[in-house]
């Protein structure tokens, strides 16, 4: 099931520009693991954001570089909604 993808900001290291590496994996971890193995992992600061089937973006993480601990800094009230939707579904 097409579940989105994720885009992966960072800066180049030689010549120093903002670049986009876009995945189309399952998990936020994936993405970075695959941005590390395509492009080569530079040590430099990421911004990852997660984008939905319908071409909205949904969460954007900041990672201080390629081993750094992902912190979400920003969500759409729309996901959350739908996220409780359906948690209370479930308990139902």
């Amino acid at each position: 099931m097409d579940m989105g993808m994720f885009k992966v900001f960072y800066r180049e290291p030689i010549c120093g520009g903002n670049r986009l590496y876009q995945v189309k994996v399952g998990t936020l971890m994936d993405a970075v693991a695959s941005f590390n193995l395509h492009m080569g992992g530079f040590d430099t600061p990421l911004s990852v954001e997660r984008i939905d089937i319908s071409g909205e973006m949904t969460h954007r993480w900041n990672l201080d570089g390629r081993y750094g601990i992902p912190r979400l800094v920003q969500t759409t009230s729309s996901y959350r909604r739908r996220v409780r939707k359906s948690r209370r579904k479930a308990r139902l």
